[in-house]
């Protein structure tokens, strides 16, 4: 037998995928993810044709793997990043009622498409579509899953071979979160774009040289993330309204943030046109989200004349892109309390309305006792006045005055200290500015004051030790 070559001794070096995980130990993750990243690690050493230092390297190269893997699971996390409506964690929190409501449908069965009256088949979705159409002064309404879905099924429907085209403001052409852009939506529904007017100017008579006969529709989309200011000008709704009446062609208002209440009783926050406004302004089809402003579900609200809500669910897409029952559980808790507002009541406590309205004066109290918990310490903490976002798509101009913990830790550099939070159970998420770990308490639940002073603690400990 011809003696072995070196690279054949390298790869005869590197331990077996069995062996990694013997060495490894006992792990909370399923062994076939366990064994795929053991896989894909010694996979990674044969293509080199070397195998690592040690096997203990190796071993070391796999913890760091099933650590990151394992911070991907899905999991509750303390918001301290100041945005209330942060898209990356999750968006508006659901209130108790509706997650009580949400564990019993997922817990057993439930009347989703089940009329118990006549005791035979329903539509799925009658009951909270009812309550959108009154919440919005509409003759219908129809619930999808997000509100790109419901931008898209509406341009699907309404822009048809003989009338192709959509008319939108070059100022509407928007990306909205994860890259997605009105260009693209429309592109992919079959709708053909006619840009209209400038940047920063379109006026009414931009709209109506742009109508032709190809017309199917008017598009008029909320700038959710940004907004312009300096020499700009952009049609009314009732100005685009009434140009499409006197065409025959429908406006269709994507009106994004689901703010139903009026947000201008935010300090900072600014005022939001709702969808019942849109429509009493002459919309004929308003589309939203339920998981912004509104503080429901991840679903997609389109409200309008009952005749063309028919039209839109007769469309096969409509069955492809409806919530499920876990969505409509949870919408229906959302709107029976906004329903509610409508007999005189205030604004409904939703959590998204709790952590945006309140005051500075209850969030200082709330950041004192944290830092109280602290002493003596040896961290450095200052609570100061910030500014946050509303976030999420919703209300570009917002400033809503907030506190924040403003920490140094010496010796450590605040990055440091942020990844370590964000490894805690459960985890906490900060931002860093001015060269310090900022925690902000706009967006963190009064009960989760303590998890971020044992949290601190513990880094405090750590870095004694």
């Amino acid at each position: 037998m011809p003696p072995m070559s070196r690279s054949q001794r390298n790869l005869r070096k590197i331990p077996s995928v069995d062996r990694l995980l013997r060495d490894f130990g006992p792990s909370d993750l399923p062994r076939p993810l366990m064994a795929a990243l053991a896989r894909d690690l010694t996979g990674e050493a044969r293509q080199a044709g070397k195998p690592p230092a040690t096997d203990e390297a190796m071993l070391e190269c796999l913890r760091q793997r099933v650590d990151a893997l394992r911070l991907s699971r899905l999991q509750p996390v303390v918001n301290a990043t100041g945005i209330v409506l942060h898209t990356n964690l999750g968006r508006a929190p659901l209130s108790s009622e509706a997650v009580r409501l949400m564990s019993e449908a997922a817990a057993g069965y439930c009347n989703l498409e089940f009329d118990l009256a006549e005791g035979s088949r329903s539509r799925r979705g009658g009951y909270v579509e009812k309550c959108f159409a009154l919440l919005t002064g509409s003759s219908g309404a129809a619930v999808v899953n997000n509100c790109a879905a419901a931008l898209f099924l509406v341009l699907h429907q309404f822009v048809q071979e003989s009338k192709p085209e959509a008319l939108v403001s070059r100022g509407d052409l928007v990306q909205i979160g994860g890259g997605f852009r009105i260009p693209e939506i429309l592109a992919a529904s079959g709708a053909v774009l006619r840009e209209v007017g400038t940047t920063n100017r379109t006026t009414p008579a931009d709209f109506k040289s742009a109508l032709t006969d190809r017309t199917g529709l008017i598009l008029r989309v909320h700038r959710s993330n940004f907004y312009m200011e300096g020499f700009v000008e952009e049609p009314k709704l009732a100005e685009l309204a009434e140009l499409g009446r006197r065409f025959g062609v429908p406006l269709v208002y994507d009106q994004g943030s689901g703010a139903m209440a009026d947000t201008a009783t935010i300090p900072g926050a600014g005022k939001e046109t709702t969808p019942g406004q849109a429509l009493e302004l002459g919309a004929d089809l308003v589309c939203f989200s339920a998981d912004k402003l509104f503080g429901g579900p991840q679903a997609g609200v389109i409200c309008g004349s009952a005749n063309r809500i028919e039209t839109l669910k007769k469309n096969p897409l409509y069955r492809a892109l409806r919530p499920d029952k876990l969505a409509l559980s949870a919408l229906q808790t959302s709107a029976e309390a906004y329903l509610e507002r409508l007999s005189g009541k205030p604004i409904p406590q939703v959590p998204i309305w709790q952590r945006l309205s309140a005051t500075l004066e209850t969030l200082s109290k709330r950041g004192q006792k944290i830092i109280e918990q602290l002493r003596p310490s040896h961290l450095e903490i200052q609570l100061e006045k910030t500014f946050v976002e509303a976030g999420g798509g919703a209300l570009p101009r917002s400033r809503v005055p907030s506190v924040a913990l403003k920490i140094r830790m010496p010796g450590r550099r605040p990055q440091e200290i942020a990844a370590q939070l964000r490894r805690m159970k459960p985890p906490g998420i900060g931002y860093v500015a001015d060269n310090r770990l900022c925690l902000d308490l706009r967006a963190v639940f009064p009960a989760q004051d303590n998890i971020l002073a044992r949290h601190l603690a513990a880094l405090e400990n750590q870095s004694v030790e």
